[in-house]
């Protein structure tokens, strides 16, 4: 899953990341870019069209890395298993790791970058793109438990794999709920492990 990328135009995308962790993003400017990644406003606008460019790349770049862990975790699950048994423990410690409280503001963050691209053509084609790889990726982990006989074949590898990415966006609807209405973790956890272990064939 690694991606060719410029050194500089990496920099200045991480730099808009990490500024991003710190700041408003509303209140980051050009200068406080070049500032922090001692990148010239030349070499910016080299790889950028102009400055809303770089942001959307940072916000695509964020959505793709918290997904890129998810994809890796439950790659390692359907490699390391030797049963679906097996592979279903270890699904049980992927869902405890991706759906935690700890997670909100990943989960928050892929919701606005999904909201933001309604009125931003070029940046719903970048989502576009950027979804179409993590989803096939997705797709292809699905594949391998499929062809180990572990994952039913009665579903497409690749609507598994939406599935798979859509719950956890799902999980929004409690993450902005009053701390009195949220949901108990463990409840939630229960029903999507109950879902993936239907998707499961016994060994």
């Amino acid at each position: 899953m690694a991606r060719s990328i410029h050194p500089t135009k990496e920099k200045l995308i991480e730099t808009m990341i990490s500024l991003m962790d710190e700041h408003a993003l509303a209140s980051i400017l050009v200068d406080d870019v070049l500032r922090e990644s001692n990148i010239s406003k030349g070499s910016l606008y080299h790889h950028f069209e102009n400055f809303d460019d770089l942001v959307e790349a940072a916000l695509i770049a964020r959505f793709a890395a918290g997904v890129d862990s998810s994809i890796y975790l439950v790659s390692e699950a359907v490699n390391g298993a030797k049963s679906s048994e097996e592979l279903l423990e270890k699904i049980v410690l992927v869902t405890s790791a991706t759906q935690g409280r700890t997670r909100s503001k990943f989960r928050l963050e892929r919701a606005r970058v999904i909201g933001l691209s309604v009125n931003s053509p070029k940046l719903l084609e970048s989502l576009e793109r950027e979804q179409y790889r993590l989803t096939t990726a997705m797709a292809d982990i699905v594949r391998e438990g499929q062809e180990k006989g572990w994952v039913s074949k009665a579903f497409d590898a690749k609507t598994i794999a939406v599935f798979l990415q859509a719950y956890t966006l799902g999980r929004v609807i409690d993450d902005v709920a009053g701390k009195e209405q949220q949901i108990d973790s463990n409840d939630w956890n229960n029903v999507v492990n109950t879902a993936i272990k239907a998707l499961l064939t016994p060994s």
